[in-house]
């Protein structure tokens, strides 16, 4: 676990927030101790009970929500978790599905996956009943045009007539802000094809 002390509390509350995180607080005679955890890290801050703004604004609207539990959170379709997770208890697994057609003569296509509100990612799957050699699908995630993180699922390759599932332990927060550009590609462009994708979901 690395620890991460942030520069301020008004830096802390608007990353923690962003993040969706659940913050927690160690009290002491002259400060509170304020972090959470994300993955390996802990972002935190101290608070001194000087009687300045920081510690009135934490005492008043802040204190009473923290330190509410790190839950071992289970629901249909979902890992038991063993870590601390931004993503509620009370969310609903949703389905959305997607197709994407190579066209004779095309080696790539995509399509661009967003959601209105907060929503938490878990997976899916890939199917296409006529795989051509080197046919794979890979994610990225954008902020609008701009590539945020490249390779979020990197190069899945497909199997004929076969579900290939994309599914990671812990689903991924998704800002409506973001979105998750889904690629099908190869190397042959002889052959008209589908890809299908199934997506795992909560919100």
């Amino acid at each position: 676990m690395k620890n991460v002390n942030v520069t301020s509390w008004a830096a802390w509350k608007s990353l923690v927030t962003a993040k969706a995180l659940l913050p927690q607080y160690i009290e002491t005679p002259d400060r509170y101790d304020v972090f959470a955890i994300e993955a390996n890290l802990c972002w935190e801050i101290s608070v001194l009970k000087n009687g300045g703004a920081d510690v009135t604004e934490f005492e008043a609207s802040y204190k009473s929500t923290y330190n509410k539990p790190l839950e071992i959170k289970a629901g249909p379709g979902r890992p038991i978790r063993t870590a601390a997770s931004p993503q509620p208890i009370n969310t609903v697994q949703h389905w959305k599905g997607y197709k994407l057609t190579l066209s004779a003569g095309q080696t790539s296509t995509y399509t661009d996956v967003s959601f209105p509100s907060l929503t938490y990612v878990k997976g899916g799957q890939f199917y296409c009943g006529n795989t051509q050699p080197d046919d794979h699908v890979s994610v990225d995630l954008y902020y609008g045009e701009t590539l945020i993180l490249p390779t979020l699922l990197d190069s899945c390759y497909l199997v004929d007539n076969m579900l290939v599932p994309f599914v990671s332990p812990e689903s991924m927060a998704l800002a409506p802000e973001f979105k998750l550009r889904v690629t099908f590609a190869g190397s042959s462009s002889l052959t008209a094809r589908s890809v299908y994708a199934l997506l795992e979901y909560y919100v």
